[in-house]
């Protein structure tokens, strides 16, 4: 059985649901403000502590794509927060889960380049006008 690591300082985990204020919200309520490192503040360290989304969404009391838009967003201001398919959201513990990470969320924009590119095969030539940049299409729409 892995190690529990501890959470971040306020950060409410399915083992620890503290009560009190967080980013200006009780916990008791998990109403959340949208503030930057809402939902990293959340997360432990190590891909065996992760947190499934939607346990995120229980303890944010935020729907699914609010949670994932707030990840993003923290992951594009540097904040590295790791996913797997299996677990969920976490903190680096090792560089390894860093680098599998990145992987994996190549792969996966390598997988949905290849399906765009089908799709756009079947598209009539006299639709809409194509600009091909360093092998990505992206449509030009003529005014």
């Amino acid at each position: 059985m892995p190690k529990q690591k501890n959470a971040a300082h306020g950060a409410a985990t399915p083992e620890r649901q503290e009560t009190g204020t967080y980013d200006g919200a009780t916990t008791s309520n998990i109403q959340f403000t949208t503030a930057q490192g809402a939902i990293s503040r959340l997360l432990l360290h190590g891909q065996a502590n992760a947190l499934p989304r939607r346990e995120l969404e229980a303890l944010t009391g935020l729907d699914g794509r609010t949670v994932r838009l707030m990840i993003e967003q923290e992951r594009r201001a540097g904040v590295p927060v790791l996913s797997d398919n299996a677990r969920g959201y976490f903190l680096p513990e090792t560089a390894q889960e860093t680098v599998a990470c990145v992987r994996s969320l190549r792969h996966r924009a390598g997988e949905i380049l290849r399906t765009a590119a089908a799709i756009e095969r079947t598209v009539p030539q006299e639709l809409a006008g194509q600009l091909v940049m360093d092998n990505i299409t992206m449509e030009v729409f003529n005014e």
